[in-house]
């Protein structure tokens, strides 16, 4: 029975060569927009307009200190699944703070989007670094605007407010490499990785819905395990009905 099963397997499958033919996947298509400081912002869709009728899932990736909104922060690739598109914004220094400006630059870069890809009403939002202080701020902020957050090796994070009863229905998913020791500013009160404990041991107290890893023998840097943590959050809140009201 076994092998019956086996060899219908086999003939499902599609042969080249003797080889089994790899299955295309789209690169992303990129397009640049001008936000409202007139930066660039680079949006990742999976086709050059929008198939019609679809809702598309936006995911926002937010780079570091000094970056560019190319690439959102590591994440454009999520755009080969054909109902996400990815925003890269490009921020100015300052913008850690995840308000102001900056924040309601996002806040029009995501309305501007939504006029031409129809979307669902909540997002995602990913930071590396400089990304991760802006993404756990803007969180705090403006948690009911949000599927979840996703950020990693931050230099500093904010104290955690217990009462912020919005922002614990929000999913975090946070990390640090536990050789990430270093200052971010020789203002800082203590190193990434030090803060990164404090700041989790903060949430998991006040009883937020957090996920918090550390990464053995990596420094400050935004390796494969972050990307899949961050994709495996997203994965899992939009396939949860409560994400499209």
């Amino acid at each position: 029975m076994q092998r019956a099963v086996n060899v219908l397997k086999l003939a499902c499958l599609c042969w080249l060569g003797g080889a089994v033919a790899p299955v295309a996947v789209a690169a992303p298509v990129e397009t640049v927009l001008k936000d409202s400081e007139g930066k660039d912002a680079f949006l990742y869709t999976p086709s050059a307009e929008p198939e019609q009728g679809k809702t598309y899932w936006l995911a926002v990736g937010v780079h570091g200190a000094n970056g560019k909104g190319k690439g959102a922060g590591g994440i454009a690739g999520w755009a080969e699944d054909k109902d996400v598109i990815v925003l890269g914004p490009s921020f100015e220094n300052g913008y850690q703070a995840g308000d102001g400006v900056h924040e309601a630059t996002l806040k029009a870069l995501v309305a501007e989007v939504g006029k031409t890809w129809k979307l669902h009403p909540k997002f995602f939002l990913h930071g590396f670094s400089g990304g991760a202080q802006f993404a756990h701020r803007f969180a705090f902020r403006n948690p009911t605007l949000l599927i979840g957050v996703s950020a990693h090796s931050a230099g500093s994070w904010n104290a955690v407010d217990p009462k912020n009863a919005a922002a614990k229905k929000l999913p975090f998913v946070i990390s640090c490499g536990e050789k990430d020791t270093g200052l971010s500013t020789k203002e800082s009160p203590m190193g990434r990785f030090e803060w990164f404990n404090k700041f989790a041991d903060e949430m998991k107290a006040a009883k937020y819905d957090v996920a918090a890893k550390t990464w053995p023998g990596v420094g400050h840097s935004q390796g494969k395990e972050v990307r899949a943590m961050s994709k495996e959050l997203f994965d899992k809140v939009r396939a949860e009905p409560a994400a499209k009201k």
